[in-house]
């Protein structure tokens, strides 16, 4: 289905998607509306939004996912626990299973629930962090007041809160993909905007993710921050060898993902000058079984691949899994390209840590 209206949404969409697409804009406007009046519900009271009693961080996006949330997210946790604050991320856990309100995913110690239960994301920022409690939940301020009874935390992080008005923040900071940053330009179901363009001027920051060393045109009287995303290094998924990316290099090798934008996956891997004999995308979140495993691994033998790559997010999902290849799980890094005054003066200038 993703596939199908990404066909329909392109610019260069086939002539006899033409009437679905004339239909999907019709169903943005009447999507427009609703927008426009739960705006207006919370900013006039309707609806209400409280307040915790800490530092709240909002990190979102405008468009359908893909512009590096989770990574954007685990770096500014670490910049505030190494400068003597104590976060802790809220995320909505999206993907699990899990129907109850508060859902303690990390202590700040050990993980504790599986991704079937609370979605991959959730799972891989509190394995990679290990010291920041992770929580999700539908609610945000549920999930924040529980974080602030049961662990000493004075800073709440929101993993995609852009949209999540119901909890006030004191810093809101809205990703954009450098290369595509409004998407196709037209409202959901007819683009990849959730917002239009003009709900920009919520954000406290910006930042633009998978940037290029080249201008973005996108002016706009907001402090703007760069960085693009750069092959670590590897470890080994069955003993947690942690490699040089250069172990790697000339070798041939296969990878995979379920992530909503798989072609920045295997650019990266390009660029790291891996031998890439063979890539397959599934669907974002996709549940692996041992048929995925088997058909994949036939495929990479049969164009020569030595090993499997994979992305942190989906490797989550795969343990326990059999392979008869050597499987590697990719350690991918956000860098700043510039602005990292500016990132540091929202996140640390604002408050001192206690």
């Amino acid at each position: 289905m993703s596939e199908i209206f990404y066909k329909i949404i392109s610019p260069d969409r086939k002539w006899y998607w033409f009437p679905v697409f004339a239909v999907l804009q019709l169903i943005s406007c009447f999507y427009l509306v609703g927008h426009r009046l739960r705006l207006w519900a919370y900013r006039w009271g309707v609806f209400p939004s409280r307040r915790l009693d800490c530092r709240v961080i909002s990190v979102g996006n405008l468009t359908l996912g893909g512009t590096g949330k989770t990574p954007f997210v685990m770096m500014i946790a670490e910049i505030l626990r190494d400068n003597g604050f104590k976060p802790a991320i809220l995320s909505r856990g999206y993907g699990g299973k899990s129907s109850d309100s508060v859902n303690i995913v990390c202590d700040g110690k050990q993980t504790l629930l599986s991704p079937e239960w609370v979605g991959d994301e959730a799972v891989m920022m509190a394995e990679k962090l290990k010291n920041v409690p992770v929580l999700t939940g539908p609610d945000r301020y549920q999930t924040g007041q529980y974080a602030l009874e049961h662990f000493d935390v004075d800073t709440l992080i929101l993993d995609d809160g852009f949209q999540h008005l119901a909890l006030n923040r004191d810093l809101n900071i809205l990703l954009f993909d450098h290369s595509r940053p409004l998407g196709n330009g037209h409202l959901f179901p007819a683009g990849e905007l959730r917002e239009p363009p003009g709900e920009t001027r919520r954000a406290d920051m910006i930042c633009f993710t998978r940037c290029s060393r080249g201008p973005v045109n996108f002016d706009l009287p907001i402090p703007q921050i760069k960085t693009h995303l750069r092959l670590d290094s590897v470890i080994r998924m069955d003993d947690e060898e942690v490699l040089d990316v250069e172990t790697l290099k000339n070798e041939p090798v296969a990878a995979f993902c379920g992530i909503a934008k798989p072609e920045g996956f295997k650019q990266i891997l390009l660029d790291s000058q891996i031998q890439l004999k063979f890539f397959k995308a599934f669907a974002d979140h996709h549940p692996y079984t041992l048929q995925d495993i088997e058909e994949l691994e036939a495929r990479a033998i049969k164009e020569g691949a030595r090993f499997l790559l994979v992305s942190e997010k989906d490797a989550v999902k795969l343990k326990g899994m059999k392979f008869s290849l050597p499987v590697f799980k990719v350690v991918i890094e956000l860098e700043i390209l510039e602005g990292r005054k500016t990132l540091d003066k929202k996140l640390l200038g604002q408050c001192d840590a206690g």
